[in-house]
Order: C-alpha cells, then structure tokens, then sequence
C-alpha cells in the first residue's frame, strides 16, 4: 500500500507541469465522464470529488469505491475487486476497459472527457 501511494505522488508530481494547460487523469481532480466507441456499451465516470468509479449501461448505474490509481507505461490503470481493469491515456484520449466475470471477459474501449471539480464546462479531452 505505501508503495502505491508513492506510485500515485510520483505521477501526481510528474505531471504537475502538464495540469495547468490540459486536465489529466492522473491529477486525481473533477469528474470524467468516459464514452464507449460502441453504442449500447456501459458508460464510465471517474469521480474524484466523491471517489466514486460508476460504471451504467441502459438499465443500471454500479457504483464502486475509486481505487487507488497506478502508473503503466504512458497510461494510468485503476483495478476494482479483480473483475474490472480500466486503463487510459493520462490524458483520457483513450481507455480500454476489461471486465472478467468467471470465465468471460469483455473488453470495451472509448474516450474521456472532463468535468472542472467546480462543476465548469464540460472540456473534451
């Protein structure tokens, strides 16, 4: 646990520079709301006001507990009770999202978009 909190700083820090001119995931602020590329696919939004990762698709909202988030190469990765992997791009240009239930596995994939923690516009990533 304490590595990963070292993990979560030092990506904080690294794109601190970055943060000013376009949001990043990896700043850990406001909310994201993530579109899939395929119609009818769940949609995802990134809570950093509530820490709350919300995954809704037609017929119901699942609400998760936001994980602590970890750095993957050029992509941030969020793990929620081994069934569900969501990695994106820091700037959330891009994500895949893995879901695993038994022996079945879907994989979608779409972009983010983000929210200011003040409720501002909505500015597209």
């Amino acid at each position: 646990m304490r590595c990963l909190t070292v993990v979560s700083v030092l990506i904080l820090s690294r794109f601190v520079a970055t943060a000013a001119a376009d949001p990043a995931i990896s700043d850990a602020s406001g909310l994201w709301n993530c579109l899939p590329d395929r119609s009818g696919q769940p949609q995802i939004q990134i809570d950093f006001t509530e820490m709350a990762y919300r995954r809704c698709d037609q017929h119901i909202c699942s609400t998760y507990d936001l994980a602590p988030f970890e750095a993957v190469d050029t992509n941030v990765r969020i793990v929620f009770g081994g069934i569900v992997t969501f990695v994106a791009s820091v700037d959330g240009h891009r994500y895949t999202e893995t879901v695993t239930v038994g022996e079945a596995r879907v994989v979608n994939y779409g972009h983010c978009e983000h929210r200011a923690a003040d409720g501002g516009e909505l500015m597209r990533s």
